[in-house]
C-alpha cells in the first residue's frame, strides 16, 4: 500500500493538512504517515532559560502524534496511521524517510508560514523535492473542501522535453480527475509557443486547454481559479541557472501563499 507522507510541527496549518492528507489517502487507497521533527534548542546568550531534554522533547512530541492518531482512527475508520518522531535536521530526516518508504506524496500546510512550512519552501529546497520526482502538496491554511477532481496544470509551454508527462499522468489518473491546462500568456507573447505537443502526449488524459490573458503570471492564474471550479493547482518547477532559480523560487512562493487551493509541486 502506497504511503502519504505528512510532516507536522502540530500547529494549525499543520492540522488541517493533516485532515486534507486523510481524506486524500481515502480517495486513493494509501496509508497515512506522520513525521515530527525536533531539536535541541541552543541558547545563544547568558539568560538562565528552561531547555527540555532530549527525552522530554521527543515524549512530548510522541504524545501530540498519539492523540492525533487517535483522532484520525475515530473519524476515518480503517485508515491506517503510523506516527514517528525523530531527533534531526528535517531536511535530511525526510530525506531519509522518503528513501525508506517511496511515499505517494508530501502533504504539509502553506499559509501561515510556520517554521516548518518557511524550512521546506524557503531558501533551503530540501533533497527530496530537489532531486525527486516526489509530488509536494501545500494545503491552505483554512481550506477545507475535500475530493481532488478538477487539476489545473500551470504551463509555461517551455523546455517541452523537461515536463514530467508520465507523472503527471499517474496522478491524474490515480484521482481520477479532470485535467486543464492552463498557460498565461502576455501580450507579447509569439505565437509559436503552443501547446499542442504537450496536450498529444497527455492526450490519454483527454485534457482541456485554456489561455489566460495577463501580463503577471501569478495573477493571471489566480484569475484562473477564481472563475473556474478547480481542486488542485499543479505547477512544474524547473532546474535553470542560479539567477533563473532564484526568480522561479520567489514565483513559486508568492503562488503557494496566495492560491485558494492546494498546489501540487512536481519536480521536472
Amino acid at each position: 500500500m502506497k504511503t502519504i507522507l505528512v510532516p507536522t510541527d502540530f500547529s494549525p496549518s499543520a492540522d488541517n493538512a493533516t485532515l486534507f492528507a486523510a481524506h486524500l489517502a481515502q480517495q486513493v487507497g494509501a496509508s497515512l504517515m506522520l513525521i515530527h521533527v525536533y531539536q535541541i534548542p541552543v541558547t545563544m546568550n547568558d539568560m538562565p532559560v528552561m531547555v527540555l531534554s532530549a527525552d522530554e522533547l521527543r515524549r512530548s512530541a510522541d504524545e501530540q502524534l498519539q492523540r492525533t492518531q487517535n483522532d484520525l482512527q475515530a473519524s476515518f475508520p480503517g485508515l491506517a496511521v503510523q506516527v514517528e518522531s525523530r531527533l534531526g535536521a528535517i531536511n535530511d530526516e525526510l530525506e531519509d524517510i522518503c528513501r525508506a518508504t517511496s511515499p505517494l506524496c508530501l502533504v504539509l500546510g502553506s499559509h501561515g508560514m510556520s517554521g516548518l512550512e518557511r524550512m521546506f519552501f524557503g531558501s533551503t529546497t530540501i533533497a527530496v523535492m530537489r532531486h525527486t520526482q516526489l509530488p509536494v502538496i501545500a494545503v491552505p491554511k483554512d481550506y477545507k473542501r475535500y475530493g481532488l477532481r478538477k487539476i489545473a496544470l500551470a504551463a509555461d509551454l517551455l523546455d517541452l522535453d523537461k515536463i514530467p508527462t508520465q507523472k503527471i499522468m499517474e496522478v491524474t489518473q490515480l484521482l481520477g480527475a479532470q485535467l486543464n491546462l492552463v498557460h498565461v500568456a502576455d501580450k507579447n507573447e509569439k505565437t509559436d509557443r503552443t501547446a499542442e505537443p504537450l496536450l498529444q502526449k497527455l492526450q490519454p488524459l483527454q485534457p482541456s486547454y485554456q489561455v489566460v490573458h495577463n501580463d503577471n503570471v501569478k495573477t493571471g492564474l489566480m484569475q484562473y481559479l477564481t472563475q473556474n471550479s478547480t481542486d488542485l493547482l499543479m505547477v512544474l518547477p524547473h532546474e535553470h541557472n542560479i539567477m533563473e532559480r532564484l526568480f522561479f523560487k520567489l514565483h513559486t512562493d508568492d503562488i503557494i501563499k496566495h492560491a485558494p487551493v492546494p498546489v501540487m509541486a512536481i519536480r521536472s
